[in-house]
């Protein structure tokens, strides 16, 4: 009988397995982010004090470090479930050990994420005037908590990825984020374990959740960041210990992805009626396309009977919209490009199916903004208010959409949630503050907010300029896709 592998081999193996994956470059997304922020900082000139950089730290903090950080687990689980683990499945490997293994390496991961999202910024601004004045000891504190906060969520999705897909993942880990945010700063916040993951980063920043500095005297400027950051920790290890739930048998087992794409690809080879965009259309029957869509419009229309409508149009053009875009491309590649050389084979090629997957993703880009805009205008926004949102988010969402596909389809899935996450943080900060007044041109993602005509006559054209050349590109990437898999 073979010997079962001890911890030291699985995580020595571990180790191995991710070492030139991207899973292993995704921290350099840490390092990208706070390169930004520390333009961004300079940007609104507040990189005077060290309580500024601090406090500016809270964009890491409360969105784009949790995030990324849920990408991480769901990337490794996308990977790892597309290799079928490798072969290390079938080894002798207690899962317990395979599953602490795989934990330690994504929190060896976090913390490398942290610091270069936390460090580059003090670096910059210590180098610009003292550097022996850099608060080194509260900079290590605040990594330190921010990264022992997180190792509960770690656990937590990575034991969800053993369940479901790695979208599913993302979006728990937003949900996560989202009302750690919003109940940061509550009483019962020791009851609720998705504050943990903020709540302590609070006080070493100087700040309200919302980013706003905490005023003199406010209890939450001198409470304890140890205490969160020990429960968030402590979170790992029931989910570390949790066993894997029984999968129930499907009746009618799903088709794998490359059979139904070379099988939709026949179904189009019809002598003289070569029917691409049905093929492609049957190829997306099964995607999350058909609820998220729908989703999107109904969260606005959810929101509105209880928000002014005027005040509500950045739900849509700074969050919905680009999220949604962003997810779109990453949505529509994912469903066809593991039989994307089955596709190749066929007598259309790749150009045609290309060319139907970049006009179906538009097109829903397109019903969407139409439909939200509707929604809008049966809220009792004002038509002349209303059709600028239409038009915009047709325009500027069709650039983000064909730019997302082309990512997705150039780079790898990872990279495009990475780029939407900062994409989406950055449109926000900048699109929704008198930071836009000087900014907007450098960051697209807030472009379906400038609603007014003198700026409008500046994104539309840009943007469909934009659309056209992200299309042929992507066609383009398909194709090299093709002869390269």
């Amino acid at each position: 009988m073979t010997a079962q592998a001890g911890l030291p081999q699985a995580l020595r193996a571990e180790f191995a397995t991710w070492r030139r994956s991207a899973v292993a470059r995704l921290p350099l997304a840490g390092l990208a982010f706070g390169l930004v922020n520390t333009v961004v900082l300079f940007g609104i000139g507040s990189g005077a004090s060290w309580q500024g950089v601090f406090a500016h730290q809270n964009l890491w903090a409360v969105f784009a470090g949790p995030m990324l950080t849920a990408l991480l687990v769901a990337s490794s689980a996308r990977i790892d479930r597309a290799a079928r683990g490798g072969g290390t499945w079938y080894r002798p490997v207690r899962p317990v050990f395979r599953r602490l293994s795989r934990f330690t390496d994504l929190a060896a991961r976090v913390l490398l994420l942290n610091f270069l999202a936390v460090v580059p910024m003090l670096l910059v601004i210590g180098l610009l005037t003292d550097v022996t004045r850099i608060p080194w000891g509260r900079a290590v504190e605040l990594v330190v908590v921010l990264w022992a906060s997180q190792l509960g969520v770690v656990a937590m999705l990575l034991w969800l990825a053993m369940h479901v897909g790695w979208l599913v993942v993302l979006g728990g880990g937003l949900v996560w984020t989202v009302l750690g945010v919003l109940y940061a700063e509550s009483p019962s916040w020791p009851f609720l374990p998705f504050t943990w993951m903020l709540r302590g980063a609070l006080p070493i920043m100087g700040t309200h959740a919302n980013g706003i500095t905490l005023p003199p005297g406010d209890p939450l400027a001198t409470a304890s960041p140890w205490a969160p950051m020990l429960l968030g920790a402590v979170l790992a290890v029931p989910f570390l210990l949790l066993p894997r739930l029984n999968r129930p048998v499907s009746r009618a087992p799903r088709q794998p992805e490359p059979q139904r794409a070379a099988q939709v690809a026949a179904e189009a080879e019809r002598p003289g009626d070569p029917r691409v965009l049905r093929a492609m259309l049957t190829t997306l029957n099964r995607t999350a396309l058909w609820w998220l869509c729908p989703a999107a419009v109904g969260l606005v229309a959810l929101w509105l009977p209880w928000h002014d409508p005027a005040r509500s149009v950045e739900l849509f053009t700074l969050v919905v919209l680009p999220i949604g875009t962003s997810v779109l491309g990453m949505v529509i590649w994912q469903a066809t490009g593991q039989g994307w050389r089955a596709v190749a084979a066929r007598s259309t090629g790749t150009t045609g199916p290309a060319l139907a997957l970049t006009g179906i993703a538009l097109t829903i880009t397109a019903l969407v903004s139409l439909t939200t805009a509707l929604v809008y205008l049966a809220a009792g926004l004002p038509l002349a208010h209303t059709w600028p949102i239409a038009l915009t988010g047709a325009v500027v969402g069709a650039m983000l959409t064909a730019a997302g596909l082309w990512l997705a389809i150039r780079t790898s899935l990872v990279i495009s949630v990475a780029v939407a996450v900062i994409g989406v943080l950055l449109g926000i900060l900048i699109g929704g503050t008198g930071l836009q007044q000087h900014l907007w041109p450098f960051v697209p993602w807030a472009w379906a907010n400038l609603l007014d005509p003198p700026r409008m006559s500046i994104t539309l054209p840009v943007s469909a300029a934009a659309t056209v050349a992200f299309a042929f590109a992507a066609i383009r990437a398909a194709h090299r896709k093709a002869a390269d898999s």
